[in-house]
């Protein structure tokens, strides 16, 4: 099994009914971000489970940058 992926979090919002946290990309990585969703990920104490990204760019992603993740708990 994967270890959980630390990210933090800038702040958690309601984005169209979907539960989501902004943070910064962990690293480059397709439009798809491929590498994070159906990961675990531990934000703060919580441990979700990342269902999609969603973000005002398009193209590949860059380490770093700010980006919408929708999470289940």
């Amino acid at each position: 099994m994967n270890e959980p992926i630390v990210l933090d979090a800038f702040y958690r919002y309601g984005f169209e009914g979907h539960d989501m946290f902004a943070v910064r990309a962990p690293a480059a990585m397709s439009a798809a971000a491929e590498g994070l969703v159906g990961r675990v990920v531990r934000i703060g104490d919580g441990l979700h489970r990342v269902v999609g990204v969603r973000r005002r760019m398009t193209g590949p992603i860059s380490a770093g940058e700010p980006i919408g993740l929708e999470v289940e708990a």
